[in-house]
């Protein structure tokens, strides 16, 4: 079984030393470095498609490896103490705090990467893409998540920085990095523990995405208010607003009653008046185009709404005594107060 990548620089390979045991369809390689900056031990084992490696030890000073790239993978990181730092992973500067974790694939054939920490505690897991393939496709909600990269051999970081390791995957990795068996007994209990692990970051993964499609979500429908506040007399149709945000009429009906407590055409009907109140009381304009400044066709149906809105009829308003003004963007105001 090959490793999926190796370290090439030249003050860790001269201070290591690894032995290699053969077990019941599986191969383990433990790994000791030590050297005046520190000790770390190594320990992976291969198994279908997979490797498991736990590194944990000291440093007294920042630790800094070339790693070269055998064949490519999909990883799982996961860091229990200490920091990972890489300038240009998977396309990107990388940073793994302590007690947190990331999804990677990165097709570089080199890379470099710098380990901190007095205390140094990190679980990775490095999978085939064909076995990581095989593991998603059986799954929708999995699939939805990854389909995009199946076959796409390109560099990815799929989680934000600060993504905290979850107290169930603690607990797995721990019982990995313990496990009390031996021989073909070992190798079914870490393949039972990785699938537990893959089905957890799955599920996590799954949180993070429907968080940053709600997030979107909120994003686009702020931006229709927006659109809204300066279209309020002429507005597109709900169909025609959601293809130009790229919705679907479903969501934008649903999204912004939820998000603002009113539906897109009674924010509408709102901001019409609100901004005839304003024309009313700051222009001379007759009532007529005032009605027909903010979008409304009869004067009648402006009366009435008025009226329902205000307790007043426009022109009674208008004949009263001066109303405090409400606040709205001048920026927002129809044109024709720019042309008295």
């Amino acid at each position: 079984m090959e490793p999926f990548f190796q370290f090439r620089t030249a003050e860790f390979t001269d201070n290591c030393q690894t032995t290699v045991h053969q077990h019941a369809g599986m191969l383990q390689a433990d790994s000791t470095w030590q050297s005046a900056n520190g000790r770390l031990t190594f320990t992976d084992h291969f198994l279908r498609g997979i490797q498991l490696t736990t590194m944990t030890g000291h440093l007294h000073q920042p630790l800094k490896l070339e790693l070269d790239v055998e064949r490519p993978w999909t990883a799982m990181l996961y860091q229990l103490d200490g920091q990972i730092n890489s300038k240009a992973c998977a396309s990107r500067p990388l940073h793994i705090g302590h007690g947190h974790q990331n999804v990677m694939g990165d097709e570089k054939t080199k890379n470099y990467y710098t380990f901190e920490g007095q205390d140094y505690n990190c679980f990775s897991v490095h999978i085939e893409p064909e076995y990581f393939t095989d593991l998603v496709v059986g799954n929708e909600e999995w699939l939805t998540i990854h389909q995009a990269r199946l076959d796409r051999l390109e560099p990815f970081v799929l989680l934000p920085p600060g993504t905290v390791i979850s107290l169930k995957q603690r607990a797995l990795i721990e019982q990995i990095m313990a496990c009390p068996y031996g021989g073909a007994l070992k190798k079914l209990f870490l393949e039972a523990r990785f699938l537990d692990l893959f089905i957890e970051q799955q599920a996590l993964l799954r949180q993070v995405q429907r968080r940053a499609a709600g997030s979107r979500d909120r994003d686009t429908l702020h931006a229709i208010r927006e659109f809204l506040d300066t279209h309020y007399a002429e507005p597109p149709s709900l169909l025609e607003l959601a293809r130009l945000f790229g919705t679907n009429d479903f969501k934008l009906k649903k999204g912004f009653r939820e998000l603002f407590g009113t539906t897109v055409f009674g924010y509408v009907a709102e901001r019409r008046l609100s901004v005839a109140q304003q024309l009313l009381l700051l222009t001379d304009e007759p009532v007529q185009q005032v009605a027909e400044a903010v979008g409304f066709v009869n004067p009648a149906h402006f009366a009435t709404a008025f009226r329902q809105r205000f307790g007043q009829a426009p022109s009674q308003f208008r004949r009263g005594p001066k109303h405090q003004p409400v606040e709205l963007e001048t920026s927002h105001w129809p044109t024709l107060l720019e042309a008295r």
